[in-house]
């Protein structure tokens, strides 16, 4: 009974059997060829669809930036024309009110307080002697990703000309063009320097006025240019100090009256 349970139970070769076994653990030699295949197409399929859709994203991110560039240079021509419409109009004013009080003695009294005044508060144009200090972005440092270039000139790089120049003894003070007086911000946004409120790009020119060669000897002796010049000769950032014998500081673009008191007779 035992040997013919064993024919009945082991009917098939045991090296046959596990022949078969191997066979379709393994499958056959077509079969993977044909899953492999198509592994690589759907591998295909995907990479280029990823490749398109990076393209795409891309290229739309780049027409989003080139329409933004166009309203800021649109917004800052605006901006500078109607600037220049108030420097106008702003000298009609100011001439209009020194004809009205030359008229009498007590008028150009009053017209020699404004005028002093103006030079302090930055209301009036002022043309002179004095100096320029001129800082600009050096060669690009070698940094690590995510690091700062630290060959490019910051908003306290600027903030210390014009401290060390007023330090030195400079009457009135202004940076591309942009008029410093007491209210005055220099700050930074993102990458840009903002003077005022007002972003501007290197090379960033400090124009004092004062007498050329103390105001010169007092800022590249004094603190403020010993540290910048240190800069330069770290980082190569540019810096560099003129005399002129006539130079012109702008009036601000704008004042806004914030006290005020009536005059009373002694």
């Amino acid at each position: 009974m035992s040997l013919l349970r064993r024919i009945v139970d082991d009917a098939v070769d045991p090296g046959y059997a596990q022949a078969t076994t191997s066979v379709r653990r393994r499958g056959s030699p077509r079969s993977r060829r044909g899953t492999l295949a198509l592994t690589l197409l759907l591998l295909g399929a995907l990479l280029t669809a990823t490749v398109i859709q990076v393209r795409l994203g891309a290229s739309g991110v780049e027409r989003a930036r080139t329409e933004l560039l166009k309203r800021v240079e649109a917004a800052t021509a605006a901006t500078d024309r109607l600037a220049e419409g108030l420097d106008e109009t702003r000298q009609s004013v100011q001439q209009l009110r020194a004809s009205a009080l030359d008229a009498t003695d007590e008028g150009r009294r009053v017209n020699e307080v404004l005028a002093s005044l103006g030079v302090v508060a930055g209301v009036t144009e002022v043309q002179g002697p004095g100096v320029t200090v001129t800082l600009d972005d050096g060669p690009p440092s070698r940094t690590k990703p995510g690091e700062p270039d630290l060959a490019r000139v910051l908003d306290r790089d600027v903030q210390q000309a014009v401290n060390g120049l007023f330090a030195a003894g400079a009457e009135v003070v202004s940076v591309n063009g942009q008029r410093i007086t007491t209210l005055s911000p220099i700050r930074s946004a993102g990458g840009a320097v903002l003077v005022g409120y007002r972003p501007l790009t290197p090379p960033y020119t400090v124009t004092a006025l004062g007498d050329p060669r103390r105001l010169a000897a007092a800022f590249t002796e004094g603190p403020d240019g010993r540290a910048l010049l240190a800069l330069a000769q770290t980082y190569g950032i540019g810096f560099d100090v003129q005399t002129s014998d006539q130079l012109e500081v702008p009036a601000v673009d704008s004042v806004t009256l914030r006290y005020a008191e009536p005059e009373r007779d002694s």
